[in-house]
């Protein structure tokens, strides 16, 4: 009875230690433990991960952040020859505002593959304008701002693809206004 006893004693004492010495080592936090069954024995009889899970585990993700443009307050309100706005009364609003907002841009990137590869990071500034029906139109990377690797092309899809705002006001009249947005492109390891 005692030696079955030591026996299991012996077991809870090593996944013990096992688990107590995984938690002290310093360097878990830079590798991250894996319980991943895609390990395999190679005829040598030795275990190793397949290319994939080792690919899957140094992968860098790609993240994205908004801030709208604060327009300067001496700024007088004027249209362009096309009816476009500098600003508005009112200004135009994204649908549940500037956390919905950036939380559609985090979520609706697809930080590019290329960039990821050449640790590409910055930001890109996007004009629009805000139609009086609450389209977005006319996005372009505003000159000399371009990032490259994609991310101008990535921020352009993701501001063309944007749900209807609610529109900018004039005089109590739904009005195009020029906005820009600048979306800040950044690597995670």
């Amino acid at each position: 009875m005692l030696t079955k006893f030591f026996v299991i004693g012996a077991i809870s004492m090593g996944a013990l230690t096992a688990c107590s010495d995984n938690a002290g080592d310093k360097t878990s936090d830079k590798t991250p433990a894996t319980t991943d069954s895609t390990a395999t024995t190679n005829a040598g009889g030795t275990s190793s991960y397949d290319s994939a899970s080792k690919k899957a585990i140094a992968k860098k993700k790609g993240r994205a952040t908004v801030a709208m443009s604060e327009s300067n307050k001496n700024d007088k309100m004027v249209a362009d020859k096309e009816g476009v706005y500098n600003k508005a009364t009112v200004m135009p609003e994204f649908p549940g505002g500037q956390n919905a907002l950036a939380t559609y841009v985090n979520n609706h990137v697809e930080y590019p593959q290329q960039a990821i590869d050449d640790n590409t990071a910055g930001t890109v500034r996007v004009s629009f304008v805000v139609d009086e029906h609450g389209k977005v139109q006319q996005a372009k990377v505003i000159n000399g701002q371009k990032v490259g690797n994609g991310l101008d092309e990535e921020a352009l899809r993701v501001v063309n693809n944007m749900p209807a705002w609610k529109p900018g006001k004039v005089k109590g009249h739904n009005v195009k206004t020029r906005l820009e947005l600048p979306i800040n492109f950044q690597l995670e390891a």
